[in-house]
């Protein structure tokens, strides 16, 4: 297993040489917004649908892709990683280095924690990667809120196995603009008293106002004690930092569980702190296949991370 050795924002800006762009063909019309600045320095270019959901702007997405030279695969979650394992494994250059450039705009919380750990994972001496995340343009929240179905770890490789049971949870929440998600979660886990939240601030300031609206319950028992805080969405290695920073202090004394609404890039950073933190968990909480399509369109704001995960020694 490879180690998180670096972690920085980059220029949005093309990357000189990739060996591999891999992106999501969703049904939003954002999935292309990334691929469209970035694909063409890539050696291969791999496109990954959906099984379900190939509705709203997802044909026009998968055109596009198919004509910029996309390889597309269309899979199933449960067929997901043995997928990109292959892929990844035919990619591989014959230097030690490895360069991937990954669009996590339409990727689910689940394939993009098989992502990250597949990278890891890699049988190389050291792997790049550029993470970009195309920003949605203001979509209001559905007033139909489908049910919770789903509540547990994300994937088993990043489950956070503790050797110390005995510990009472913790959670970090991020915090999105879905009415009373992260109060269930809260409340379903009994750590009212334990919770630590995080709201995004960016460039689409309406969604910071119905973030506050839509986690009130929980901000009214966690902020007074200075539980919850902003971050900057165009600084995702500063957030990385300062979770990074709470789960040391938290550690000692608790179970930590990562429990990442909103963006993807706060799921992302989550999953790069699991990555620094073997008992550390990340929780993905779904409403699966009950959840109303919602085309969110790009913004024209594209945010970029850049990662190293490098071999010990």
């Amino acid at each position: 297993m490879l180690a998180l050795t670096s972690i920085q924002n980059c220029e949005t800006s093309t990357s000189m040489e990739v060996d591999i762009f891999i992106a999501a063909c969703g049904y939003e019309g954002r999935a292309i917004d990334a691929s469209k600045r970035f694909h063409n320095q890539a050696k291969r270019k791999l496109a990954i649908g959906f099984a379900l959901q190939q509705e709203l702007e997802y044909g026009r997405n998968k055109e596009w892709f198919e004509s910029a030279g996309f390889e597309f695969v269309e899979v199933s979650d449960d067929n997901f990683r043995e997928t990109i394992n292959q892929y990844l494994r035919q990619s591989k250059p014959e230097q030690d280095t490895f360069a991937v450039e990954v669009d996590i705009s339409c990727f689910n919380r689940f394939r993009l924690a098989h992502l990250v750990d597949a990278l890891r994972s890699l049988p190389s001496q050291e792997v790049k990667v550029t993470f970009r995340y195309s920003i949605a343009e203001f979509t209001p929240p559905s007033e139909d809120t489908a049910p919770t179905v789903k509540m547990e770890p994300v994937i088993p490789q990043i489950a956070g196995w503790t050797t110390r049971p005995d510990r009472p949870p913790a959670a970090v929440v991020g915090l999105g603009y879905e009415p009373n998600k992260a109060i269930g979660v809260v409340d379903h886990l009994e750590i009212n008293n334990a919770t630590w939240a995080y709201y995004p601030l960016g460039p689409i300031p309406e969604y910071y106002q119905r973030v506050l609206e839509a986690n009130q319950s929980l901000l009214g028992i966690i902020q007074a004690d200075g539980r919850c805080q902003p971050y900057d969405l165009n600084n995702p290695a500063q957030l990385f930092k300062e979770i990074n920073s709470i789960v040391d202090m938290l550690k000692p004394h608790f179970n930590i569980v990562l429990i990442p609404f909103g963006p993807k890039l706060f799921a992302l950073v989550t999953l790069l702190i699991a990555c620094s933190h073997d008992d550390v968990g990340v929780w993905r909480v779904s409403s699966g296949s009950l959840e109303t399509p919602v085309d969110r369109k790009p913004s024209g704001h594209i945010i970029s991370i850049s990662v190293i995960f490098r071999a010990n020694g």
